[in-house]
């Protein structure tokens, strides 16, 4: 009967006059609407899934998968009443099915009716007795914890939370039955897991059922990182996520079974116009789906031929490596003169991840050959055995991408990637396995780099990364010396090509070919029809053509584009980057090696591809057209924490972004991590930014990029003055000396009378008012954030100066990130250089009066510069600001300070609370505007590879903030803390009112090349010597002992939902 009523509604959809292949295709398009809303979903990109379930409810009205997904828009949108109406229509078509009543019980909570929450979740449990993510969600009664136990023994964060019942109600006995079966599961087993396991026990033996339990919630905090616990948290939670679980399967449709295609039997034809002599070393250069090239090397003693893009102008080069030691680009430079060892390894690799492609070279030693942006090269030395065969890999799926390759020994090597340029030999992670030869994929598409390689006898084997550093073998036969990957078939796994006396291929499915011919493989799809053929370098060249022509939706061919100018955060080819695709609910991911990723699709239209690129920052398309060419989007990976103020409405607004001076771990070139000179920030709120609404004013604190924040005091406080003048702060960066907090009142503030720039253009009218007009006449250089010099130049006019004046400067800075600061140190390139503030010398000259004046400490900043009285000369009252950041200034004015009385008003703090808000869509007007967050377009989802650790609980957290003391906010992407102030009294008659917000606290973000940035970890303190600082250091607020962590940081989070997304 259900799959009757899936051919009604088709039927219904195309007519009566539909054929039995008509209603084929409505089955198949509902279940790829249905895809492509969920995709739509897990990208955050809540409208477009609205338009597609919409779409789907035409197909299928009486589905309950609709309505419950509806409802999971509406909820993350903020549209409560609507979610509730749409998912108890779901429970309508669906009664008590659980993913929906957790939904309902969702709701519910969220609108404060607690109640009907409890109820929603007991009669689905009447109905579901043994579903535990149902018990889970109702774990504040000890039974519902009990049966979960009972059914999932192993489970260790149901038996803690058990535990932890049980203590409450000083069940000593119970306790300490079920602390023992935690020992005996062999979870307890570092020094700090086992000293608190043995204080509960302690305390459980002397009655004190509070501090047991006080040990036992430390115990649970301990255990959070384990795998274990990791795996019993899914179990009876689901995924870890944001607002909302989608439902994913149709709830009382079946769904229509899809005609398996059948598998394909490949053949090969030799394309005899490719066929050229033997002697010579070649490579197919395949650039785009309609050009390709062959190059041949120039040098006879050529080993070795690898293609890469050396000095990032998006063209294609070759490198050679010779068999007397030499590497050279092709008709072009050569990088190693030769010293007569032959290389045995030479590969593309990014290893400092820095936007340009190294090299990894092996001949006398192993070493990278470290690419400066400028072409030319360093010998970076590698603690490294001799290799050959290498490829990069992401062995442990951290986002640093490693290298493996074989030693002389025939050992499996990595060299792992530990970020910020710390490359560490591992020469022991398969010990009994000796290899000939390997190459690099996703063999078993869960997401995780495998390694197929050859073993001493010649037979292929496919080693499955188990996820914890090791590889599982699974043999596959032939024999030979080489070893190649590719989909073939085009059916959506790898397939496996070893070259021998014979070219063998065994496809996934299980079907096996042979080329009767030897030599050495390249798989590419030379003839540009869809499909991989094979190249072979042997006692001929020959191109291999694969037999037939592939049909529509068989495969995706992907070429990425980095931004080149103004940008270079990635190589051009984007190598070491990754594609990940689902299609009719499959999944695929791959490695990006070279210019063109092909990838099988299997029959099936790609449903959404996401490409992660080298530096980190990911990229999403829902319903990707064929051959889809990405060009990376220039998204800021961090830029501070972001200050919003409230409508009238309740609805969001961007201010500005906050706590520039104190980033953790910044490096600002290959070495250097300066100190933080200041930990307090401080920004002016505009009167008309900030209205009182039912006694309160309402600011957010928002994080929504690839950071974590640490926030430990808060306040804000009124500046009341009389009308006609103006007050600033100076919100600028500063180093090592950051300026001091000091209030700037005016009431002449004037504009210059002329102004140019650094190619003498007038620019009086860009700069004379705050009105969003920008200047940025200036070029853009190789790297983000930094641009050609450049410079304004004011002119005051006739003015009368008895005293020094000050310079209003508003505007924003693009910034650089730490990898950029690295690649733009290694070669010729102008570093960063901050605001210098000079006058003319009255010598036809300019004398500098400010040599170090920083830079606008984010978006939409105001700085003062003071200009030291005595500076002019001859009544020339010019001033020339002058940097190569990308500074793009808004307004420039002058004034002489006012000694106008203010009065400044302290404002109560009266709550804090931390909540998930998701990422608001970032958006700019033009080239030389910032991008700001619309926070009435919330996405939601894992937008980000969050770093691990431990962060604040959502709730109340005011205590946390009232002070400078290091007990402070952990917040991570996507998180925001919303703040309510007492509104005080009105401003008097004759005055109007500004606002100072202060904050203080430090910002981390997760850049390859930044210290430590994968972790939480190290946790600051404004005592530390440096960071990272030693161990001893630490202050007692944050040791795992201190209470605020079993009371406030208690939410763990790994960056698996992230990786997991599109699976």
């Amino acid at each position: 009967m259900k799959r009757l009523l899936v051919l009604m509604f088709t039927m219904a959809a195309i007519g009566c006059s539909g054929t039995d292949s008509d209603v084929q295709e409505a089955d198949a398009n509902t279940l790829r609407t249905r895809n492509l809303a969920l995709a739509y979903i897990d990208s955050g990109m809540m409208n477009e899934a609205g338009v597609k379930l919409e779409a789907l409810k035409t197909l299928l009205p009486k589905e309950a998968f609709v309505y419950a997904n509806q409802g999971v828009v509406a909820l993350r949108q903020n549209e409560l009443g609507k979610a509730s109406t749409l998912l108890d229509k779901s429970d309508a078509l669906s009664p008590n099915h659980p993913e929906v009543a957790l939904l309902r019980g969702e709701v519910a909570m969220l609108t404060g009716e607690f109640e009907k929450a409890k109820q929603i979740l007991e009669n689905s449990i009447a109905v579901n007795p043994e579903n535990v993510r149902l018990r889970w969600a109702r774990n504040v009664d000890i039974e519902h914890v009990q049966v979960i136990v009972d059914a999932i023994p192993e489970n260790i964060v149901a038996r803690l939370a058990l535990i932890k019942e049980l203590l409450q109600n000083e069940n000593f006995d119970d306790a300490r039955t079920h602390l023992l079966v935690l020992q005996e599961q062999g979870v307890v087993q570092d020094e700090q897991a086992m000293g608190l396991f043995n204080g509960a026990m302690d305390q459980i033996d002397v009655g004190n059922a509070r501090v047991a339990r006080a040990q036992v919630i430390g115990l649970d905090n301990v255990l959070k990182p384990t795998r274990a616990w990791q795996h019993s948290q899914l179990e009876v939670a689901g995924a870890p996520g944001t607002i909302g679980h989608p439902i994913r399967e149709f709830l009382n449709t079946a769904v229509p079974e899809q005609p398996t295609p059948k598998p394909k039997t490949i053949s090969f034809t030799k394309n005899e116009e490719s066929v050229l002599p033997a002697g010579k070393k070649r490579i197919l250069l395949v650039e785009s789906p309609t050009q390709s090239a062959l190059i041949t090397a120039s040098d006879t003693n050529t080993i070795t031929l690898v293609q890469i893009d050396w000095n990032n102008d998006r063209k294609l080069d070759v490198v050679s490596g010779t068999t007397k030691g030499r590497v050279y680009i092709e008709g072009g430079d050569v990088l190693l003169t030769e010293n007569g060892t032959a290389i045995t390894a030479l590969t593309p690799w990014d290893a400092d991840q820095d936007g340009d492609l190294d090299l990894l070279v092996s001949r006398d030693n192993t070493f990278l050959l470290r690419n400066n942006g400028d072409g030319s090269a360093t010998v970076v030395p590698l603690d490294s055995p001799l290799l050959h065969s290498t490829a990069i890999i992401d062995i442990d799926e951290d986002g640093a991408v490693d290298l493996v390759g074989i030693s002389e020994n025939l050992h499996l090597v990595v060299l792992k990637n530990e970020r910020s340029g710390r490359i560490r030999a591992i020469e022991n992670t398969m010990p009994d396995t000796l290899v000939l030869d390997l190459v690099v994929g996703d063999f078993n598409n869960d997401g995780w780099m495998d390694i197929a390689w050859l073993d001493t006898n010649g037979a292929a084997v496919i080693g499955n990364n188990d996820h914890r550093g090791n590889f599982i073998p699974q043999k596959v036969g032939g024999l030979g010396l080489t070893i190649f990957a590719g989909d073939i078939d085009n059916d959506t796994h790898l397939d496996v090509i070893v070259g021998g006396e014979t070219i063998q291929i065994f496809q996934a499915n299980g079907n096996r070919s042979t080329i009767p011919v030897k030599g050495y493989v390249q798989v590419i799809d030379a003839d540009l029809d869809g499909d991989l053929d094979i190249v072979v370098n042997g006692e001929e060249y020959a191109v291999w053509e694969q037999d037939g022509t592939p049909g529509e939706n068989e495969f995706q061919k992907i070429i990425l584009e980095a931004i080149l100018e103004g940008g270079q955060r990635n190589n051009s080819l984007a190598v070491g980057g990754f594609v990940e695709v689902s299609a009719g609910g499959t999944y695929q991911k791959h490695l990006i090696t070279g210019p063109m990723t092909h990838i099988g699709l299997g029959g099936k239209p790609a449903d959404a591809i996401r490409v992660v690129w080298p530096n980190g920052v990911p990229q999403e398309v829902i319903e990707p057209a064929p051959n889809q060419v990405f060009t990376e989007v220039q998204i800021l990976k961090g830029s501070c924490p972001f200050l919003a103020t409230s409508n009238e409405d309740g609805s969001w607004v961007f201010v500005t972004d906050l706590l520039w001076r104190s980033p953790l771990g910044l490096k600002i070139n290959a070495q250097t991590v300066p100190p933080i000179a200041a930990t307090q920030d401080w920004v002016k709120v505009r009167g008309d930014q900030l209205t009182a609404r039912d006694g309160v004013y309402e600011v957010a604190i928002t994080t929504q990029l690839w950071e974590t924040h640490f926030i430990d005091e808060i306040k804000m406080i009124a500046v009341d003055h009389p009308i006609g003048t103006e007050v600033f702060v100076d919100e600028r960066f500063v180093a090592p000396i950051p300026p001091e907090y000091k209030l700037y009142t005016y009431d002449n503030v004037q504009e210059p009378v002329r102004a140019i720039d650094q190619n003498g253009f007038d620019v009086l009218d860009i700069i004379r008012r705050r009105d969003g007009k920008r200047l940025g006449s200036f070029a853009k250089g190789k790297y983000q954030g930094i641009g050609e010099d450049h410079f304004v130049e004011i002119d005051l006019g006739d003015v009368e100066l008895r005293s020094g004046v000050d310079i209003i400067a508003q505007g924003w800075i693009r910034p650089t990130d730490t990898s950029i600061n690295v690649a733009s140190s290694q070669g010729s390139s102008s570093p960063p250089k901050a605001l210098e503030v000079s006058v003319p010398d009255g010598k036809g000259g300019w004398n500098i009066v400010i040599p170090n004046a920083g830079f606008p400490a984010g978006k939409l900043k105001t700085i003062i510069l003071e200009i030291p009285v005595g500076s002019f000369t001859n009544n020339d009252y010019r001033i020339r600001i002058s940097t190569n950041l990308e500074i793009y200034w808004d307004r420039l004015a002058f004034a002489t300070r006012s000694e106008t009385k203010t009065q400044t008003i302290p404002i109560e703090l009266r709550s804090a609370d931390l909540g998930y808000m998701g990422f608001p869509v970032m958006s700019r007007v033009d080239d030389v505007a910032p991008n700001i967050p619309d926070y009435n377009d919330i996405r939601h989802g894992h937008a980000w590879r969050d770093l691990e650790g431990y962060y604040t609980r959502y709730g109340a957290v005011k205590e946390l903030l009232s002070r400078v003391d290091d007990r402070y906010v952990i917040m991570n992407a996507g998180d925001a803390m919303y703040l309510q102030f007492d509104a005080i009294e009105p401003v008097q008659d004759g005055y109007t009112r500004d606002y100072i917000f202060f904050s203080d606290g430090w910002v981390k973000d997760g850049d390859w090349n930044t210290v430590d940035s994968r972790t939480v970890d190290p946790l600051p303190h404004h005592a530390m010597s440096g960071y990272p600082y030693p161990p001893e250091e630490r202050p007692v607020e944050l040791l795992p002992s201190h209470p605020d962590w079993q009371e406030f940081h208690t939410r763990y989070i790994t960056p698996a939902p992230y990786l997991d997304v599109m699976k």
